[in-house]
């Protein structure tokens, strides 16, 4: 049998290794899996200075480099994939995980004036200093939480204990405002995980972008959701073909 591949992945926003474990015990059986959580998302990891893409990338190279892998796939859920693509290129990096991947405000499926409705919103609280003030207010759960409170169910209370408010606020603001992050591709091989009916983003750009700027790329469909309600194990392995997993797996093997 095949030695499991290394996999080091950085989750979506809002989330984090406590929220997506069921996601990583899933991952667990066909990897080794190497979770890292972004600052500001966990207790005990100091939020950023500055919040951009470039500082979030630059704290998981350091991250991958304390890991001393010999080898190892570099994945990201959603955010995360827009992170893990501003990474320096690595020798060890042996290729890219992208799933349902974030590539800016064009591939998201949030309509228009709710965008705007947001960026009002995180401004006023800006302004007004008053991040800590309302975070574990009702409102935030209801309608800043981008509808995840009803589909988290208890995580979303973890989400509001772990995460730290200005760092939420700060990078939903990015997300909402990059129209098309400055994205190029590695020249590694790529994993494109994606749910053609995914609610959160344009599947089919998403898709189209991939086949025509990576060269050596497998696509893999799956029907999970975007914020999945049950985040377990088994959720997972209902959501991911046998086939599916086939197509991914061999293709690792084969670029490890």
């Amino acid at each position: 049998m095949a030695e499991k591949p290394n996999l080091v992945i950085i989750h979506s926003f809002p989330t984090n290794s406590i929220i997506l474990k069921g996601f990583y015990e899933f991952l667990s059986d066909f990897f080794n899996v190497y979770p890292v959580d972004l600052p500001g998302f966990l207790k005990g990891i100091k939020p950023l200075k500055t919040i951009n893409f470039i500082n979030y990338a630059r704290y998981v190279e350091r991250e991958i480099k304390k890991l001393n892998l010999e080898s190892y796939w570099v994945g990201g859920v959603s955010f995360g994939f827009a992170v893990v693509n501003l990474i320096k290129d690595h020798k060890n990096c042996r290729g890219v995980f992208a799933i349902e991947p974030y590539l800016g405000t064009e591939n998201l499926n949030i309509p228009f004036f709710k965008r705007l409705f947001y960026i009002f919103i995180i401004k006023i609280l800006s302004a007004m200093n008053a991040f800590y003030k309302v975070w574990h207010s009702p409102f935030i759960q209801q309608y800043l939480l981008f509808g995840s409170s009803a589909r988290f169910d208890e995580k979303i209370k973890s989400l509001l204990d772990e995460m730290d408010a200005r760092t939420f606020f700060e990078t939903a603001k990015l997300l909402l405002h990059n129209r098309e992050i400055d994205c190029k591709f590695l020249k590694r091989p790529y994993v494109l995980v994606i749910n053609k009916s995914d609610g959160s983003i344009r599947a089919n750009r998403v898709i189209s972008r991939f086949a025509n700027e990576v060269d050596n790329l497998v696509i893999a469909h799956t029907s999970a959701e975007h914020y999945p309600k049950t985040i377990t194990k088994e959720y997972f392995k209902k959501r991911m073909k046998e086939e599916e997993l086939a197509k991914i797996l061999d293709f690792v093997h084969k670029n490890n």
